[in-house]
Formats: C-alpha cells, structure tokens, sequence
C-alpha cells in the first residue's frame, strides 16, 4: 500500500456585503474541515470556530481509521487467520472485516459529531449554528480511503478521472496532459430546495434563484436535526478534493469550478482563484474553499 498524504491550501474572505466572515475552516493533518456558521453577528462565527476546533484537536483523526495499534494489531491477526485453502472464501471474509472496520470508524466519527453539537448547543444555548464538511484521508488494512462527512449544505466535490470509466461530455483536460476529468459533487445539500429537486417539485436550475435556497435543514448546534451523511472512498495518489460553504458554490458555476480545478496544479494557486472569481461574481455571503490533493508521502 502506497502511504499517501495531503498537499492542500485554502482561503476564506468575508465576501462583499458580509461585516464578519461566519465561515471557518482547518487543516490539520490528514483533515480538512469548512464550517458555515449561522446566527447573526457572533454566534454563527463562533459556532463554526468551535465546530472545526473540537475536530482538529481530536486524536481520533490522527490514527489510522481512528484505531489504536492494539485494534490495528487485532484487525491484523483476524485477518492472517482466515483460512487461505479458499481463494473465493478468504476474500469475502477479509472484505466482511474491513467492511466492520469501517463501520466502526463510522460509528466513532458520528459520536465525536454529536460531542461537537452539544459543545455548541452549551456555548451558545442553540442561538448558533453551523454546517460542516469534512474531507479525511486516512487508510483502514490495506487500503487507503477518504472518509467524508456532512451536515447542512456546505459541499465536497472531487474531480473523476477518465481511466475510472467516467463518461462525461464536459470534462476538462488535467494540467499537464495527464487526461480528463469531471467534477462530482459527494455530499448532497440539507437544505429545503434539496429536498423540493429530489421529490421532482422544481429542477436543479430552479433551485439556484429559489427564494429558499438558504433555508437549510440540519445543522450542528441548533438543537435540531444534525445527523451527518457519511461516505468512504478509495484514496488514491493524484486525487484532488474541495471543500467549500455555499458562499462559493452559490457564486461560481459548476463548470467554471471544474475549469480551475482541473487546470490549476497547486491547491493554493486554485483556492485563490475561487475565491477571487466568487468575490467577482458577486461575494453575497461568505466565501470559504479547501482544494486538497492525495500524494505520495
């Protein structure tokens, strides 16, 4: 297994019409983090501050999948005695351990969530808020993964590859010739226009100019609904991420995101142009972006 790390730059501004940015954003180790936080002036900035602090400083992120080397070592030794007679049978049964591996990664994120909520319900007595997005690199056995997490509508996206067998009629050139590649949006937004596009009440087009389009329906802090999507995928050097509130993703268009990430080969030089292009195209909230890319260590 090829040990991968993380090349990544970001940039937050308060937009143009904002007086303070609500937004915050980390990167500590293999993780990254954009908050959006909400509440009016001070409670949504410090919501989203606390939020991406109690997750930088947990341990957890900084262990492989979250486990000690003794679950590490006990992962190990269930694995190497599986019966090697049956080619077919040892490979369902490694793929069923790994698969309890990863849920019990899953299992443990999900409580250090809802430690994360009830720090801010205690803070701020629910007068604040905050969405989250989380992008972590990390490798469970033999594999390397990202496991990315979510609530309310700030996004992850990746770029997808052509040699994955994507067929997309706009995918961008790579910078350097490397082949093609599309943009994928992994979360999916927790928000009121969401739900009206998935149940077929408007179109994704619509929901841009909706006039609930902000209106979100889970968030950390709030005392409401939070519960977090989770989705874990294979990790792979070249893979390149981004992380960003809504003050970007409601500004630039998806093809124009795709562009700059897809032609820009330093994660910082394409978080700056981001963040400009959506100043430029109007800065009404927040702007916060993490582009992140997997390399060899």
């Amino acid at each position: 297994m090829t040990e991968l790390k993380l090349r990544t730059g970001g940039a937050t501004h308060r937009g143009a019409h904002r007086e303070n940015n609500e937004d915050s954003m980390v990167v500590a180790g293999s993780l990254c983090v954009v908050a959006d936080g909400m509440g009016g002036h001070e409670a949504g900035e410090v919501a989203s501050r606390l939020c991406v602090r109690q997750l930088a400083y947990s341990p957890f992120f900084t262990m492989p999948g979250g486990r000690s080397e003794e679950e590490q070592q006990a992962y190990a030794e269930r694995l190497a005695a599986i019966d090697e007679s049956d080619p077919a049978k040892r490979r369902r049964r490694a793929n069923t351990l790994l698969n309890n591996e990863i849920v019990g990664t899953l299992n443990r994120l999900h409580d250090i969530l809802g430690e994360t909520n009830e720090e801010i319900k205690q803070a701020l007595s629910r007068a604040g808020g905050t969405t989250v997005t989380g992008a972590w690199l990390t490798s469970i056995g033999d594999r390397n993964l990202w496991v990315i997490f979510n609530v309310g509508d700030s996004r992850t996206y990746r770029l997808l590859r052509e040699d994955e067998g994507i067929h997309h009629s706009a995918m961008e050139k790579l910078p350097g010739a490397e082949g093609a590649a599309s943009l994928e949006q992994v979360t999916t937004d927790h928000s009121e226009v969401q739900y009206l596009v998935d149940e077929g009440q408007i179109t994704a087009l619509e929901a841009l100019t909706h006039p609930r389009r902000n209106v979100i329906t889970r968030a950390l802090g709030t005392g409401n609904y939070w519960e977090p999507d989770f989705w874990v995928l294979p990790a792979r050097a070249g893979d390149r991420l981004m992380l960003c509130s809504d003050g970007l993703s409601g500004e630039l268009s998806h093809e124009y995101m795709a562009r700059v990430l897809t032609s820009i080969r330093h994660p910082q030089d394409a978080a700056d142009v981001l963040q400009h292009e959506a100043l430029r195209s109007g800065g009404r909230d927040n702007i916060t972006v993490i582009v992140a890319d997997a390399v060899e260590a």
